[in-house]
């Protein structure tokens, strides 16, 4: 099932207001990480925005699209073509947008469940007509076409080169960053998990700069009793992968890579960090975890997304 994965331990419902600890940098500078949530709008006063920054976070479409030019992939998508996102729900939403006008959409994956043709076509087109500035990260389904020989790892380069970089608009697919009224919007793919060393430099080198800066990304990061399904969980491998055979794929490798979880580290240890944005659990989920602001957004294969306020 599309939603079968979920957080584990995180608590009953969203409280309508949040605190933690502040942080101080090394020039003693305190960065505030309340944030309030009224049912709709999250808000997060952070110095060193220009103005208030706007932006929806939208995950998990999962649309199923295709035509005659994948008909060599239809045993590869038959199983997740069975639930397509309601390409409807998402033709509303960004009507919506038109009308609100926030100042940018963060896409944080698994926007197709598979990379056809399509489905890339239909995304972008949809965006494209818009008008509003997006900024695209994939999710574990964006790249896979299930039962296709290779790791995780190998198929997300393949696939991502060959279909996905229309979404990506001359970005680096893997770690790139953009700055919006002040505010540095990182997108990292962790889409298999795996946390590339030359992204934590990347991280590192982006988070440096001093601005406000934002995390988008897939999958979420782990704590303590949340789901195998998370970024940097000490327990992830071969031994506790839960999906291989319904997803046709190769089983998770023995371990992550030690940068993986040198990621986590560099990340929770950012003084200037606004919050973390990810999709992949589709639910909405509000978490603060080591001082640092954590948001989970709802699956908008139900036209759902969510509407932050930075500034």
């Amino acid at each position: 099932m599309i939603d079968r994965r979920s957080f584990l331990g995180l608590g009953a419902a969203v409280t309508a207001f949040a605190r933690c600890q502040t942080a101080k940098a090394d020039s003693r500078q305190v960065f505030p990480k309340d944030y309030s949530y009224n049912g709709k709008l999250i808000r997060i006063p952070f110095p060193g925005v220009q103005g208030k920054l706007r932006v929806w976070v939208i995950g998990d479409s999962h649309f199923a699209l295709r035509d005659s030019r994948d008909d060599a992939f239809a045993d590869n998508y038959k199983r997740m073509g069975q639930w397509g996102g309601d390409t409807k729900a998402f033709e509303k939403l960004l009507a919506k947008a038109k009308t609100e006008k926030p100042d940018m959409l963060l896409l944080v994956g698994d926007i197709i469940s598979f990379p056809t043709l399509a489905n890339v076509e239909f995304v972008k087109a949809q965006l494209d007509a818009c008008g509003i500035p997006w900024f695209y990260t994939a999710g574990n389904h964006d790249w896979h076409f299930e039962g296709v020989s290779g790791s995780d790892l190998a198929q997300r380069e393949e696939w991502t080169r060959k279909r996905l970089m229309p979404l990506h608009q001359g970005a680096d697919p893997f770690m790139s960053s953009r700055v919006v009224k002040g505010v540095r919007i990182v997108a990292i793919d962790n889409s298999a998990y795996h946390i590339l060393p030359e992204q934590v430099d990347f991280w590192k080198r982006e988070a440096a700069k001093g601005d406000p800066i934002a995390l988008i990304m897939h999958v979420p990061f782990w704590h303590e009793g949340w789901s195998v399904t998370s970024c940097a969980c000490p327990t992830w491998g071969a031994a506790t992968d839960p999906y291989p055979d319904i997803e046709r794929r190769e089983r998770w490798a023995e371990k992550l890579m030690p940068s993986t979880f040198d990621f986590r580290r560099a990340v929770f240890s950012t003084p200037n960090l606004v919050g973390i944005f990810t999709g992949h659990h589709h639910r909405l989920q509000f978490a603060r975890a080591e001082g640092q602001n954590c948001f989970g957004t709802p699956e908008a294969r139900k036209g759902e997304h969510l509407e932050v306020e930075i500034g």
